[in-house]
């Protein structure tokens, strides 16, 4: 196993892969497989692909990953055979996570019937979340003006959701799930509902800026609008996703969180919707509500220059979201008929 100073420098994560095993009679319990360090990592399940159970270790903060890597590494020379949650395993690899983007989905079921009002509180308990492992963190999100995640919500029954959060800093992972692994298999009060979380999370999607931007042009981008999107147009709340609107905020959303070398120009865009199919919704929230958009709009750009951009940008919507209130459920956003697929 290679362990390279560029890794080191640069970790966000760590997967340990497990298979399912029946020859050995006294695994070593996870939680006591690593030597006694402070603090102790926290071990958070994945869900399961494809038949391969994945496990992370996970600590407050991403500086302390190296360590963690070299405890891993040394331990796996002396024992691989562990048991997670009654169940032995064989340790068959270690995966190292260098992304910068990540989405993050957690099921929940409720012990009573949701409201359709849940974008304050799930954004109150993503800060709790942070708060959990960094108070000063949470405090310095709160304060910023373009606030580096998303929040979604995608309704199954009355009772069940799944929570989908989205990161646009590599410094977030490592506190935000420091954060949730208490609540995992336990309960949350949401809107005044309890709600019990799944023991497990699915990081469903992870990239980079520097992947993104090796992506193969698209001169028609068709994207869908999952949730209500809307944005503001001289001083009014326009719901119609227009080319300017949505293109110019994901670039203002690039630059500011791009590194300096991967920022693009201001753009006058030449672009034109080809296709759409939209309805407006109302987004509710506790104290009155928003109107959005919901649906799909298709783009055609003539300029090549501007369609390489754009296609980034179209691919970054989906951990940016697009337009207002990205943070409280609204913008949630995804690109249709791309040849590109967003890593697992």
């Amino acid at each position: 196993m290679t362990f390279t100073k560029d890794i080191e420098t640069n970790l966000t994560g760590l997967k340990l892969v497990l298979k399912r095993t029946q020859t050995v009679t006294n695994p070593t319990p996870l939680i006591s497989w690593l030597p006694q360090t402070q603090p102790q990592p926290a071990w958070i399940g994945l869900k399961t692909h494809a038949g391969v159970s994945k496990i992370m270790p996970v600590m407050p903060d991403l500086s302390l990953y190296p360590k963690l890597m070299e405890l891993i590494c040394g331990r796996i020379s002396q024992s691989n055979y562990v048991e997670w949650q009654q169940e032995a395993y064989e340790m068959v690899g270690v995966e190292t996570d260098t992304d910068t983007l990540h989405t993050i989905q957690i099921s929940l079921v409720a012990a009573a019937s949701l409201p359709s009002t849940l974008g304050r509180a799930i954004h109150a308990q993503c800060f709790q979340w942070f708060a959990n492992a960094n108070p000063a963190l949470a405090q310095h999100l709160h304060q910023q003006e373009s606030v580096p995640f998303t929040l979604g919500i995608k309704y199954f029954s009355s009772k069940k959701i799944q929570l989908r959060i989205t990161l646009l800093k590599q410094e977030l992972l490592a506190p935000l799930l420091w954060g949730i692994h208490s609540n995992l298999g336990g309960e949350i009060n949401l809107a005044g509902v309890p709600c019990r979380l799944s023991k497990e999370i699915d990081i469903s999607h992870a990239s980079s800026f520097e992947k993104l931007v090796q992506i193969p042009v698209q001169n028609t981008i068709k994207l869908q609008f999952l949730s209500p999107t809307s944005f503001k147009q001289s001083g009014a709340i326009q719901p119609f996703p227009l080319p300017d609107l949505v293109f110019n905020g994901l670039l203002r959303r690039w630059n500011h969180f791009a590194p300096p070398q991967l920022k693009f120009p201001e753009i006058k865009w030449n672009c034109l919707v080809s296709a759409f199919e939209l309805k407006t919704h109302a987004f509710k929230l506790e104290v009155g509500g928003e109107i959005g958009a919901e649906g799909w709009v298709r783009y055609r750009f003539n300029d090549n220059e501007q369609a390489k951009i754009a296609t980034v940008l179209a691919h970054f919507a989906h951990f940016a979201g697009v337009g207002r209130k990205t943070t409280m459920g609204m913008g949630q956003t995804s690109i249709q008929n791309s040849q590109f697929k967003i890593q697992n």
